[in-house]
């Protein structure tokens, strides 16, 4: 059994630098009534994202793909996905990136300070933890801004703090009520009968301030509106806030193709690619496109016809310029360089060098995470995604070369643009526009905690043929194996940490010489403090190196 690889390459978090405001302190009401300037709609709507989408093709080794720019790289609907030899593997690969919505009170430690109680049963206790004061108040900023009770379903009872944030501990005279002690520097929560908030099971939390949101009031043609309040402004005390809890964007399980967490970012058409140059231009000759395929595409490094154009101020003419990144040089004598190759500082852009024979970027966010929801005849979402404010920078590269034939790399970049930031050279930059011409946090944006990234890989040995007849497609007995090792050599110490899924008889109705579908992160955020894996009581990751793949989750598509 021959085998392939769709290898991931790198996946890069970029913080940014905020604009010198604090993204997470309380919110206050402006005084008076707002101006022109500060009403919903203050900036230019985004324009429809249906209109930035493109499509890339990688063609150049034994393994092709196409590949498009909203989250979903890889998808069966666009001819080929994962085509290795004479078969297609890969009905989807998308693009993930998650938040949690709350922190378990059970991560912290919790006293009782009182304890109600009617003919022997407990009616409700207060509990109070000087920890999680900490964490709320951690490094000066508010981490959290409320309190979750009965968490279930990513849902849960949590009242406004006109209700439920107690002044005083001497005050609390009912369940789900709370505070915060700044005197004694606690937090104290009042809890129904015998819930113990040093127990998961109790289901309480401390909600993150992304996770409480203004809540829908009416879907547009165009757009969601929210309960702003009186004043009309948005992310304000008056507004009316609902719970949302954890999030994550994705571009598979959605209800319309149209309709994905993941988008092709605002004027791509423009700023990544053009729309002059279609697949059937350059690709129409192929097996997956035809003369007539008006779809455009996007930038290829070997076709600069098929990249954006922008105004050479000294000639007055418009120029083409190749809008993703290019490859890095060793240069031992850069002035940070420990010497090491893998030392990042000790590498360099090469400008007008490519990566590999064809190089395709794109660009995608998640503004438009809420045509995700759907929503039901009382105006309320039936699911509650929501918009982090991350854009996607990704280049996916494809190698004729002999040795990299078999491989398709990825390079991910991730930049959190919730609010308005400043770029590593100190450039200001606006935060990512919502649908109705709002800021997130009235551009403030979050400093997100606990973020997860990662992929989606949908692999079906067989899916189908090179002309795309699915007659070959089989997945009853599809197996899956998980591969951790490290190992050194020499001086060097490697991690391969690889998922991988194949058909167990090596013939899919009919279909015979398979291959192996595999999924590596080569290089990822690095690890903080050391990581048990596997739960052995011995370290697999340590301070410093990638985290590599760290969970692999699967699930019976079925019974989904």
């Amino acid at each position: 059994m021959k085998r392939f690889f769709i290898i991931i390459t790198t996946i890069t978090f970029l913080m940014s630098t905020d604009a010198g405001v604090d993204r997470r302190v309380p919110l206050h009401v402006k005084k008076g009534l707002p101006g022109p300037v500060e009403k919903i709609g203050d900036y230019p709507f985004p324009t429809n994202p249906m209109n930035d989408r493109g499509i890339g093709y990688l063609l150049q080794g034994k393994i092709k793909n196409a590949v498009t720019n909203y989250g979903g790289f890889i998808d069966w609907d666009n001819h080929p996905a994962g085509l290795w030899g004479d078969y297609t593997y890969l009905p989807n690969v998308s693009f993930l990136a998650g938040v949690p919505g709350q922190k378990y009170t059970s991560d912290f430690n919790w006293s009782i300070y009182e304890s109600i109680q009617l003919g022997g049963d407990i009616l409700r206790q207060t509990w109070t933890s000087t920890d999680a004061y900490s964490a709320w108040f951690e490094d000066g900023d508010t981490n959290f801004v409320s309190i979750l009770f009965e968490a279930d379903n990513d849902n849960g009872k949590w009242r406004p703090d006109s209700i439920a944030k107690m002044y005083s501990i001497d005050v609390v005279d009912h369940y789900y009520q709370w505070g915060i002690d700044d005197v004694n520097e606690r937090i104290f929560i009042s809890a129904k009968e015998s819930a113990d908030p040093n127990n998961s099971g109790s289901k309480m939390g401390l909600i993150y301030p992304w996770a409480l949101r203004p809540k829908l009031k009416e879907r547009t043609d165009d757009f969601d509106v929210y309960e702003y309040g009186e004043d009309k402004e948005e992310w304000t005390q008056d507004d009316i806030y609902r719970y949302y809890g954890t999030n994550v964007a994705d571009s598979w399980f959605t209800w319309s193709e149209a309709y994905t967490d993941w988008q092709a970012t605002t004027k791509a058409r423009v700023n990544t690619h053009n729309t002059a140059v279609t697949a059937g231009d350059i690709f129409g000759d192929t097996y997956f496109s035809d003369p007539g395929d008006t779809y455009p595409l996007l930038a290829h490094s070997n076709y600069s016809q098929t990249w954006p154009t922008r105004l050479n101020i000294e000639t007055g003419e418009m120029e083409s310029f190749w809008p993703g990144w290019w490859a890095e040089e060793y240069i031992e004598d850069l002035p940070s360089c420990s010497g090491n190759r893998k030392d990042p500082d000790c590498w360099q852009e090469v400008p007008g060098r490519f990566i590999s024979d064809t190089d395709v970027y794109m660009e995608f966010d998640d503004r438009w995470a809420h045509r995700g929801n759907r929503v039901n005849t009382n105006d309320e979402y039936e699911v509650s995604g929501y918009p982090m404010g991350f854009k996607v920078k990704a280049e996916a590269h494809s190698y004729g070369v002999s040795y990299a034939e078999d491989i398709m790399f990825v390079t991910v970049r991730v930049r959190n643009e919730s609010g308005d930031w400043y770029d590593e050279e100190g450039n200001f930059h606006e935060g990512l526009i919502m649908p109705d011409g709002t800021k997130l946090n009235h551009g403030k944006g979050f400093d997100y905690q606990g973020v997860t990234l990662g992929f989606y890989m949908d692999a079906d040995a067989v899916s189908a043929d090179i002309y795309g007849n699915t007659g070959v497609h089989t997945n009853d007995d599809d197996y899956m194996e998980y591969y951790d090792e490290r190992f050194e050599i020499g001086d060097e110490v490697l991690i391969i940490s690889m998922a991988m899924i194949y058909d167990y008889d090596g013939n899919s109705n009919g279909a015979t010489d398979l291959g192996i579908v595999a999924t590596q992160l080569l290089e990822t955020p690095k690890a903080t403090r050391e990581i048990d894996l596997d739960m052995d009581g011995f370290p697999d990751r340590y301070p410093g190196e990638d985290l590599k793949m760290t969970d692999w989750h699967w699930f019976d598509w079925y019974n989904r």
